[in-house]
């Protein structure tokens, strides 16, 4: 009863006292936590000085590596120096002298940066940066960095967790302790708000309950007093109201200007009303949003299930246009330009109540509607049908269509088809909108499509020209078998050999030879090519002349041949008297008498000297051909391995891209091939391409970093490379386009910036608690 008699705001005023007890404690609490606080974050920007004097470090490091000079050594070793201070710095605070692992991963980095202060002072002054002993020391010492500092990081985090845990008991218990007590408090509070609760519900629910009890001389005994007043004023309000049903329609009801409640029911009525028109019109432009949604989607899916028959396709594309828009007729004309001087426009496909027709038309280009259309870039939409056109025509009858559409299928400014579509009804602005939108991806896929037919057409041309020549190749294996044969033949025939050896004595290189093995005659071109005169060589033996080992089984064979009257065909080297070498391909052939024994050996030769030189230098380039090529295989490869590739052709649509850029990008091999690559950027990210473009359409080479994005959202930052690649005519004929991804090295940058904010905001708390 007491408790009844004091007023709510003593009342806060307790609790207000109690809480701030309880607050003072709490504070002295996160006193101590700011403290250890202090100290993580002064250990934290100690280690990201320290990282950041690293990077420097090992960036100047391979920089001075890579120019090969010991120029900047001094500056090098003095921030070697400021690298080993911030090591102990790290070292001296508490939390790290109590983890010896940490400890005993500083020491050894001390131990190698003195190494590998001495290390680079002998380099220096042998004039020879960086050895293998420097830079073997340098990934050492980035592996040791990384692990302490990953070590840092856990025992910072460990740390953490444990004052949060200490702070989050201590806090627990002060919020217990308040909460018995508010507890206590709200239940002498209970009974009056209970039955102030008990009241408003009921008036909430449209019931009017009985009078409180307001004898109270606190706070709560004031508030039933003005409820009560306000149950009566609803009363009058509800007999009012009452009485006004009873008369049937009743009286129109007009508050004064102070019935706030009486105002708001009207403002309320007209407020429902206008809420109403406004969600039937969402509604209807929800439906129109979903449909045209619908539409795109269904139509991509025809657009990717076809990529071999452009007919097909374009058939595809008709029947999905016609029963999704639920139209009577369409047809889709292709542009036909195989002579790019008269192009004209060839009927692919038409299709009307739900059936495909086969019908042919080729229209010249500007001749009828369709002509018109694509000569004119433009749309064109009729709905006062000419009499003379076409009608459309069912199993229940026909009639002319009353609403016609023709839109080109266009990429850029180039003209790839035109879309025909009739109907009896009109059509509605936003389903000529649709179609417009769609022409763009269809014009793409229909030329994509056309360019693989085209390509299998190609392919199957040069496989029929590879079945000519492999015939060609074995007619002419089968003439030279017969030629074999043929010269075969023509060493048995002796007796013709005497009368051909004086044509050929005249053309060619001939001498005899004695089975001695000396030579018995010789003719004039034989003695030019020796360089010698004829005194010099007759009587001589072969072997002198030729690069022979006269001991050897191979010698000896040969002569055993010619003596048993086989002729013998080789290619040897002759020595000239000047010291220089010539190669004769020769035929030696016995030569028989009159009793069938052979007595004497005719030597034809033929100088090949250059043709075999010329053989050498085709065996070398042919060498150097096949390394090259096995080169740019292993360089391929490497890049299919370690970058991502895609090729475009001059209009920018992508031919060929590897596993790594599919992997980067997040779509598939079938979804980009053959599709434009402006397709898959986003508004911003076209911008950044459509400047490289210009840029590489100019003959320029592009590098630098840009963004993409995936289908699910994620953004990928890749260094990239646009190459343009020039034909035999000097003209762009496909561009390669070379990256890696840095997405993993610019988020590490981004946290390393994160770190250093949320540095700077501790340091600002600290401020303010010290204020």
């Amino acid at each position: 009863m007491i408790i009844r008699n004091i007023s709510v705001r003593t009342k806060l005023l307790l609790t207000t006292l109690i809480v701030v007890l309880v607050l003072v404690v709490l504070t002295l609490i996160f006193a101590d936590a700011s403290n250890r606080l202090d100290k993580q974050a002064i250990l934290l920007k100690d280690r990201s000085e320290l990282n950041s004097g690293f990077l420097s470090l090992q960036t100047n490091f391979y920089s001075l590596a890579r120019e090969g000079g010991a120029g900047e050594v001094a500056l090098f070793l003095q921030e070697l120096h400021q690298v080993e201070e911030q090591i102990h710095v790290v070292l001296l605070h508490e939390t790290t002298a109590q983890n010896e692992s940490i400890v005993r991963t500083g020491n050894q980095i001390l131990s190698l940066l003195d190494r590998f202060d001495e290390t680079l002072r002998l380099n220096s002054e042998d004039q020879k940066f960086p050895g293998v002993q420097a830079r073997t020391d340098m990934e050492l010492m980035a592996g040791l960095i990384t692990d302490m500092d990953r070590t840092l990081s856990e025992t910072q985090n460990q740390i953490r967790k444990r004052g949060k845990r200490q702070l989050g008991i201590l806090m627990v218990l002060g919020i217990f302790f308040l909460a018995n007590y508010l507890i206590f408090f709200t239940v002498q509070l209970a009974h009056s708000f209970q039955n102030l609760s008990l009241f408003t519900q009921k008036l909430s629910k449209g019931t009017l309950p009985p009078p409180l009890e307001a004898s109270y001389a606190d706070e709560f005994g004031n508030i039933a007093g003005y409820l009560n007043i306000h149950r009566q004023d609803l009363q009058k309000k509800i007999a009012l109201i009452s009485s006004m049903s009873e008369d049937g329609s009743g009286e129109i009801f007009t508050p004064d200007a102070e019935d706030a409640l009486g105002n708001a029911l009207l403002v309320l009525s007209d407020f429902l009303t206008r809420n109403e028109l406004n969600k039937i019109s969402r509604n209807r432009e929800d439906k129109k949003q979903n449909w045209i949604s619908e539409g795109f989607a269904q139509l991509g899916e025809v657009l990717r299930s076809e990529r071999d028959d452009v007919r097909e396709l374009a058939f595809m594309i008709v029947q999905k246009l016609v029963t999704y828009m639920n139209l009577e007729m369409g047809s889709l004309f292709i542009t036909n330009d195989s002579n790019p001087e008269a192009l004209s426009l060839d009927l692919a496909a038409s299709y009307a109540y739900d059936r495909r027709k086969y019908n042919s038309m080729n229209l010249e280009w500007g001749a009828g509607l369709p002509g018109t259309c694509a000569q004119e870039k433009g749309r064109i939409f009729i709905t006062d049908v000419p009499a003379d056109y076409f009608e459309v025509a069912s199993g229940l009858g026909s009639s002319r269509p009353n609403c016609i559409l023709l839109v080109p299928l266009k990429i850029t400014d180039q003209v790839v088809g035109v879309i025909e579509l009739a109907t009896v009804r009109l059509l509605r602005p936003f389903e000529i909108d649709f179609v417009e939108s769609m022409c763009e991806s269809i014009a793409s896929s229909l030329m994509a499509v056309r360019t693989t037919e085209r390509t299998a057409e190609l392919l199957k041309q040069s496989q029929a020209q590879a079945e000519t020549l492999k015939n060609q190749e074995a007619s002419m294996r089968e003439n030279m078998y017969k030629l074999e044969q043929a010269q075969e033949e023509s060493t048995e025939k002796e007796a013709e050999i005497s009368g051909i050896l004086q044509a050929i004595n005249q053309s060619t290189l001939v001498a005899e030879l004695g089975l001695n093995g000396r030579f018995t005659s010789i003719n004039e071109q034989f003695l030019l090519t020796l360089e010698s005169q004829q005194d010099q060589v007759l009587g001589k033996l072969y072997s002198d002349f030729a690069k022979v080992d006269r001991t050897s089984d191979e010698y000896k064979a040969f002569w055993t041949s010619l003596k048993e009257g086989k002729s013998v065909s080789n290619t040897e080297i002759y020595r000239l008297f000047s010291g220089e070498e010539v190669w004769l391909r020769q035929t030696f052939t016995p030569i028989f008498n009159s009793e069938g024994k052979v007595y004497k050996i005719l030597n034809i030769a033929v100088d090949v000297t250059e043709k075999k030189a010329l053989q050498e230098q085709l065996n070398s380039r042919e060498l150097e051909i096949t390394r090259r090529g096995l080169d740019m295989q292993t360089l391929n490869q490497a890049v299919n391995s370690s970058l991502i590739k895609c090729e475009l052709d001059a209009e920018g649509i992508i031919m060929q891209v590897n596993d790594n850029y599919c992997q980067t990008t997040g779509y598939g091999r079938k979804e980009l091939l053959g599709r434009n690559y402006r397709l898959f950027l986003k508004d911003s990210e076209k911008e950044q391409f459509e400047r490289i473009w210009r840029e590489v359409v100019k003959e320029k080479v592009y590098e630098g970093a840009i963004r993409r994005s995936r289908p699910t959202g994620e953004e990928v930052w890749l260094v990239s490379t646009f190459s343009p690649v020039k034909d035999e005519a000097g003209q762009i004929y496909k561009v390669y386009f070379m990256g890696f991804d840095i997405t993993e090295k610019k988020l590490k940058y981004q946290l390393l910036e994160d770190a250093n904010k949320e540095i700077d905001r501790l340091k600002g708390r600290l401020k303010d608690y010290e204020v």
